[in-house]
């Protein structure tokens, strides 16, 4: 099986959640916080832009009663949970990164279609966040969904893939050994 067309995937999951942060920040939340400043091309926010440099808490309604982009610097791992202070040493990323770099040899080795596609999900989400823990020292997420008085924590559209790829393998697993009973069932009969 050709497995080049997943390590692209990986590529491409972890420019479009590039591209979404520097959609969000630079086209739609900067002149909010910053109505002097303008907003800068991909390539030069992707190559020059080394610190946060947007305000967390700087919003703009995307569904009214139901979503916002809400800008929050995340400097812990899902939910906010783990926070790094963002000085010296990160063990976050080391983390992180060995757990991305196994999960790539898991898929290297994977001959399942499904398996494959929920860890190039995960993989590539993982990258687009480490790459912001690098960058900025945190993880840029955005995605404010709330009901009433409610917020869900704030994500963005890595961890959007991280959590489908994971259910995707969940998935997968239930599925695989459900035909796995079946099939013993029917065997031993």
């Amino acid at each position: 099986m050709n497995k080049l067309p997943y390590f692209i995937s990986i590529i491409f999951v972890t420019l479009l959640d590039q591209l979404s942060k520097w959609y969000v920040l630079e086209e739609m939340l900067l002149q909010k916080a910053y109505s002097y400043k303008q907003p800068r091309d991909f390539l030069t926010w992707i190559t020059d832009v080394k610190s946060a440099y947007l305000p967390s808490g700087v919003s703009m309604p995307m569904v009214d009663g139901f979503m916002n982009f809400t800008l929050v610097w995340n400097k812990g791992i899902s939910f906010g949970l783990f926070r790094h202070n963002g000085e010296g040493f990160n063990p976050i990323i080391v983390i992180t990164g060995v757990i991305t770099a196994a999960l790539m040899v898991w898929l290297w080795k994977a001959e399942n279609v499904n398996i494959r596609t929920g860890l190039l999900l995960v993989i590539g989400g993982a990258i687009g966040n480490i790459i912001d823990r690098v960058r900025f020292g945190s993880v840029i997420d955005f995605v404010d969904v709330y009901f009433g008085d409610w917020h869900y924590p704030a994500f963005n559209f890595a961890d959007s893939c991280i959590v489908i790829g994971v259910l995707l393998l969940l998935l997968n697993t239930l599925l695989g050994e459900k035909r796995e009973e079946a099939f013993s069932l029917k065997k031993n009969k």
